[in-house]
């Protein structure tokens, strides 16, 4: 295990810096702090690496320091701490805090330039708002709609740049309504992104749970802290609203009404937060897709999103998959229905690895086609896996 000294780190400073700090190398609180880290178990894996703690004064000379940015505490991912704030070596992949503060740098950019108009399913404090802010960050205009009908509508008709639906729950399967407003709508899949669903319990006002006398909420929301209300408030009555933001608005109206509802909502509806992430899974997540007029261009982790028609018969699946088999394209997600234009044809929703201009998926549309299926692509686009 390799030990560091103060004259060994005084080494690694190149820069005008190293005139102004010599004498702080060498002073008994920096050879304290030398000393505990060397007490440190596991040295091998000290972040940042012992080249790269300097990083910051090597990249900028004294006589030309402005602002002093400190980041709280350097990122602890496998080869992610670089020395610097709020950064990571290229081919890193970012951590999610550093890809928030991206996107909200980007979507105050573009708010300057045309301000992003985005639909979701509303009202507002839902977590489909959340998973606006989370992809577009908050420096857009956003439009609670009523229905995901509705949203497909204002996309198709330019009334807002882009629309936010869920598509899947892990808890409880996938969203018949986007699914089908995918197969009868011509709008493209732009993005996709993931939110972790956490649920809070409050209310407008507080009051002691004891004395609670109904619990509101979105059924899904009811549904996945069950166990949890089971053990802890199983006195109160369960009332189902139309979405957790609904609830918030119950418990403003109606006594003694507790509401289980996202973080957001109880920010935005100033409500008392008895017990935070009541959930009963941990893992409870939530996949929106992100759809628009607008074609995505390549990148590096794209995923294709596709609508395959074929007729109702024996081993139709397995001739439909048999073309990404053969060239070793992986399948994130094969849903089937029943067409709803012709009593013996199947629709299949699948994912794939790639983007629709990569010579594979070419090859494997090309093949789709020889067998006579129907082939729409519903949108390439990065993934968020």
């Amino acid at each position: 295990m390799l030990k560091i000294s103060p004259t060994q780190l005084y080494k690694t400073l190149h820069s005008d810096w190293s005139i102004e700090l010599k004498e702080e190398f060498f002073k008994a609180y920096f050879n304290d702090i030398t000393t505990k880290i060397n007490q440190c178990k596991d040295l091998d894996n000290l972040c940042p690496s012992i080249e790269d703690i300097f990083s910051a004064y090597n990249s900028t000379s004294l006589n030309k320091v402005k602002v002093v940015i400190l980041g709280q505490d350097p990122y602890h991912g496998k080869n992610q701490a670089n020395g610097l704030a709020f950064a990571v070596n290229e081919n890193c992949p970012s951590p999610p805090s550093l890809k928030n503060i991206f996107k909200e740098i980007i979507s105050s950019c573009l708010a300057l330039e045309e301000e992003l108009t985005i639909a979701y399913l509303g009202p507002e404090g839902t977590h489909s708002e959340g998973a606006v802010i989370q992809h577009f960050g908050s420096s857009t205009s956003r439009s609670p709609r009523g229905t995901i009908e509705d949203i497909f509508h204002q996309v198709r008709t330019g009334s807002v740049n882009f629309g936010v639906v869920p598509v899947e729950n892990s808890s409880e399967g996938v969203v018949n309504a986007t699914l089908n407003s995918l197969a009868d709508e011509d709008i493209k899949i732009c993005g996709e992104t993931y939110l972790t669903i956490h649920h809070q319990l409050g209310s407008a006002k507080k009051f002691k749970l004891a004395d609670a006398q109904t619990i509101a909420s979105h059924p899904q929301a009811l549904g996945q802290c069950s166990k949890w209300l089971d053990a802890n408030l199983p006195h109160a009555k369960r009332e189902a609203t139309s979405s957790t933001a609904e609830a918030a608005k119950l418990s403003k109206s109606q006594p003694k009404t507790l509401c289980i509802v996202s973080s957001l909502a109880i920010s935005k509806y100033k409500l008392h937060q008895y017990h935070k992430n009541i959930e009963d899974s941990s893992f409870n997540n939530t996949r929106f897709l992100i759809i628009g007029n607008i074609e995505i261009e390549q990148t590096k982790q794209d995923k294709t999103s596709f609508l395959i028609q074929t007729d109702n018969q024996p081993g139709a699946l397995i001739k439909i998959l048999e073309p990404f088999n053969k060239r070793k394209i992986n399948l994130e997600r094969i849903e089937t229905r029943p067409s709803r234009e012709s009593l013996n044809a199947h629709n299949f929703f699948i994912d794939s690895t790639g983007h629709y201009k990569d010579l594979k998926l070419k090859q494997v549309i090309a093949d789709l086609k020889k067998l006579g299926a129907s082939v729409r692509i519903l949108g390439s686009y990065p993934s968020d896996l």
